[in-house]
């Protein structure tokens, strides 16, 4: 979750207090914590990093060609939690072998 400008705000005035006093003063004021002003401080120093990174030039391989990521690959079958063993191939088989035919004559004379 991306933070409003204005909370780096607060973080940059909290930084500009040198008085350990006024500072804590500063945060009963606005209703905060100094884990959450290092935590504000964190968020706003990695999206500026990952500002900078963007605005650098793409990077390029010998030929002069700009150089892409591979996209990450979904994963090819979800984590299923196992209650029992697989069926190793009771059910259906892959070849199903020829019956035998049986005949059966039935003679039945009269008289």
């Amino acid at each position: 979750m991306l933070e409003s400008d204005d909370d780096f705000d607060i973080v940059d005035q909290y930084d500009s207090i040198e008085d350990p006093r006024l500072r804590s003063e500063f945060l009963d004021a606005i209703g905060r914590t100094r884990p959450f002003i290092d935590a504000l401080r964190r968020t706003r120093d990695a999206a500026r990093a990952k500002a900078a990174a963007t605005q650098d030039e793409p990077a390029t391989s010998a030929r002069g060609k700009e150089t892409r990521r591979r996209a990450t690959r979904a994963r090819r079958r979800p984590r299923v939690i196992v209650t029992r063993p697989p069926n190793k191939g009771r059910g259906r088989r892959r070849h199903p072998r020829p019956r035998p035919r049986v005949v059966l004559v039935v003679v039945i004379e009269l008289g």
